[in-house]
């Protein structure tokens, strides 16, 4: 009987700051992991660096097809069913399985509520409906997604007050612990009190879903369990530069700036390894691989200039993408609007020759938009835009029409940082606790990861996959 599996999606986090993060926490769990597991770089090689996506390539890392076969672009496209997740075909061949927040999990009524080898399910953030298994979980969930579509950008303070009330009369159920509550009421009012970045609100989300993993996986203890986390790569994102201004051949931020936040990855990280502390003795205790996973990482951003950081003190974000969609066509159409990740927002139709009007429409009309950068993608009955908005204009023009950012649905904020991070090939993958022993190696291609997965159970691999080269 093989090992069973935990695994830990940290989203964008390559063995760099790991390593940075062991050198300034010695005895850390962090340390302790990269001591005693065996730890590989993984490498995200069937998409192009400059078309880098956490959708793309957690598709192709969990299917173990490459992007040009799956060709899942965006969050909410349709997962065809001859490139199945990984986990998904576990579960379909007797195996019980639990994922909490990974990528490309939603909608998940339609797989998990059918099949009992789905333990517990808590699908990703960009689900369109609050349904969880077990469904007690979901006015937690319904919180969770109205708390991520309200922090895409810019953060927010204020809470869901009707969806917050739901999730507090459930909490001893959920397993969401006293410590986390006061560790969260601690940073409120640091914030409050000015004494803490109010950015640091975004890292919230990660231990309530982990308390509620812990407590999943210790009661309905599957064979393969999955949590996955973006609170450390969203921080990557902001403040590269904070904390490694050595990767920039100019001076970007002043000495404020970088006092002001470096210590955000490094207390992103820190939450991190509170948890893999609890991750591994649950490992240990229970004879299970723990497995630690990223798609891909971050390094610096070669395309920040300090000319660009002048001139971008403030940004856009799409609040109203209805009023978008008819300020380009003209016209009105019947959609359901998805999360997405800013800039990107998904528009699901009743049906490919509804999404088909609609898209004719926007390619129609593309010609006549001035400032506003808009890219379509369709994959069926879903459409995806990608949309940003010129910053150095004072209006902007759609079929002819002068408009306001206002009158296309969107409010400006101002923004002090400027994604110092960018999306880079280079992943990671720790795996603690395996009784296998292996040859050295340094790095793997990720497509051999969803087969290894497959392997280490004892299932067969699918024929687009490769042969992996490691093995849990």
């Amino acid at each position: 009987m093989s090992q069973r599996v935990i695994v830990f999606e940290v989203n964008e986090v390559p063995l760099r700051i790991y390593r940075h993060f062991q050198k300034t926490r010695p005895g850390s769990n962090v340390d302790r992991l990269l001591q005693s597991s065996r730890v590989l770089e993984t490498m995200a090689l069937d998409v192009p660096e400059s078309f880098l996506y956490p959708s793309q390539t957690w598709a192709s890392l969990n299917t173990g097809a490459p992007y040009d076969s799956h060709q899942i672009h965006w969050y909410n496209d349709p997962k065809p069913r001859q490139f199945p997740l990984y986990w998904r075909t576990m579960a379909e061949a007797g195996l019980r399985v639990g994922a909490v927040n990974t990528l490309h999990s939603s909608p998940a009524e339609g797989y998990a509520e059918t099949n009992p080898n789905y333990a517990f399910v808590i699908p990703d953030c960009f689900a369109a409906d609050s349904y969880t298994k077990p469904r007690f979980l979901e006015p937690f969930q319904a919180l969770n997604l109205k708390a991520v579509a309200g922090n895409s950008r810019a953060v927010s303070m204020r809470v869901p007050m009707r969806e917050a009330v739901s999730t507090l009369a459930q909490l001893p159920r959920y397993g969401i612990q006293m410590s986390t509550l006061m560790d969260g009421a601690s940073l409120v009012s640091q914030i409050v009190r000015k004494k803490t970045n109010r950015e640091r609100l975004r890292n919230l989300q990660f231990p309530l879903v982990a308390d509620i993993f812990l407590k999943q996986v210790r009661k309905h203890d599957p064979d393969l369990a999955i949590l996955f986390t973006n609170h450390v790569a969203a921080n990557l994102h902001r403040y590269w530069y904070a904390l490694f201004p050595q990767d920039y051949s100019a001076r970007i931020y002043d000495e404020g700036w970088v006092r002001k936040y470096s210590g955000e990855v490094l207390a992103a990280v820190d939450l991190l390894d509170k948890y893999l502390g609890h991750l591994m003795e649950l490992a240990e205790k229970t004879d299970r691989v723990l497995v630690l996973v990223s798609s891909m990482g971050q390094h610096a951003n070669p395309n920040l200039t300090p000319e660009f950081r002048q001139s971008h003190s403030f940004d856009f974000r799409l609040e109203d993408v209805r009023k978008l969609v008819s300020c380009i066509t003209g016209g009105e159409f019947d959609y359901r609007v998805e999360s997405a990740m800013v800039p990107q927002y998904s528009l699901e139709f009743p049906s490919l020759a509804a999404a088909n009007e609609c898209a004719q429409a926007i390619q129609a009309n593309r010609g006549t938009l001035r400032g506003i950068n808009l890219v379509l993608n369709q994959k069926e009955h879903v459409l995806t835009i990608s949309v940003l908005l010129d910053s150095n204009r004072p209006d902007y023009e759609a079929r002819g029409k002068v408009l306001s950012y206002s009158e296309l649905g969107f409010v400006r904020f101002e923004v002090d940082d400027h994604h110092s991070g960018c999306h880079c090939p280079d992943g990671s993958l720790i795996i603690y606790n395996s009784k296998t022993s292996h040859a050295s190696k340094e790095s793997i291609n990720y497509l051999e990861y969803a087969p290894a997965l497959l392997k280490h159970f004892g299932l067969p691999a699918n024929q687009y996959m490769v042969e992996p080269s490691f093995s849990l």
